[in-house]
């Protein structure tokens, strides 16, 4: 039996694991852990900063940020890091319509390998991507516009909105079945509609704001932002990360 001061010991790692990550503490004898399956960002600062290369497969990740921020830059940089595995397939899911081909083009995806989905409403929008991850056929899966979710003033049922207790269950029952399989699902969220049940089950939450346009001769040619590790069930919180993206027929970011 654990003496008094070895369970007060216990009882302080685990608050140091909890705010430093797992592999900041642990016993000499335990065996380190194994590394975490991740894809990378293509921004060599973040990924140095998340501490395991980049967000996690098999795990939901989440990006909050308003329009403009960068958020669908960074998650399309993720999607071209998944598609240079071979054969490997991805899918953006844009409930609200706003996805544009030919600037995922210009990020570096390869669109013949990139399922885009219309879905009619909010609730076919959740089944869909709980079908998708449980076929366990994608390297990534981009959830684009939980925000269109929200019903507003009008009554669910007038729009083909899912009820509140529809959603929580079904993200809920998301983040265990993509624990299964070696999808990254990311979702794109805007900082006025946050999901409760998403924070929960999220494993990497990123918010990114856009800081200042990068011009040349009077054209815009990018803009620097900055990326704020809010949490981190695998790593440590906290850190804030300069990212620059820059346009100039191709859309580059940090490292690609």
């Amino acid at each position: 039996m654990p003496s008094r001061r070895q369970r007060k010991l216990d009882v302080v790692v685990a608050g140091l694991q909890l705010q430093y990550g797992p592999r900041a503490v642990r016993r000499a004898a335990e065996r380190p852990a194994e590394p975490v399956p991740c894809i990378a960002t293509s921004f060599p600062g973040l990924d140095a900063a998340l501490g395991i290369g980049g967000l996690p497969r098999g795990r939901i990740s989440e990006i909050i940020g308003p329009a403009t921020s960068g958020k669908v830059t960074l998650a399309a940089k993720v999607l071209a890091v998944a598609q240079s595995e071979r054969d490997a397939l991805v899918a953006w899911l844009d409930l609200g319509r706003t996805c544009d081909p030919d600037y995922l083009d210009r990020c570096g995806l390869d669109l013949n390998r990139l399922l885009i989905v219309h879905p009619e409403d909010g609730a076919g929008a959740l089944a869909i991507a709980l079908h998708l991850v449980e076929s366990n056929t994608l390297a990534a899966l981009v959830f684009d516009g939980l925000a269109d979710l929200s019903p507003g003033d009008e009554p669910p049922a007038t729009r083909g909105f899912p009820s509140a207790g529809l959603v929580d269950g079904i993200l809920e029952r998301l983040a265990t079945v993509v624990t299964q399989t070696q999808t990254v699902v990311l979702f794109l969220t805007e900082p006025y509609a946050q999901s409760r049940t998403l924070a929960h089950v999220a494993t990497i939450r990123l918010a990114i704001r856009r800081e200042r346009w990068i011009t040349r001769d009077g054209d815009v040619r990018g803009y620097e932002g900055r990326v704020e590790i809010l949490k981190h069930k695998l790593g440590r919180a906290g850190a804030l990360v300069p990212v620059r993206i820059t346009f100039n027929g191709t859309v580059r970011g940090d490292g690609l």
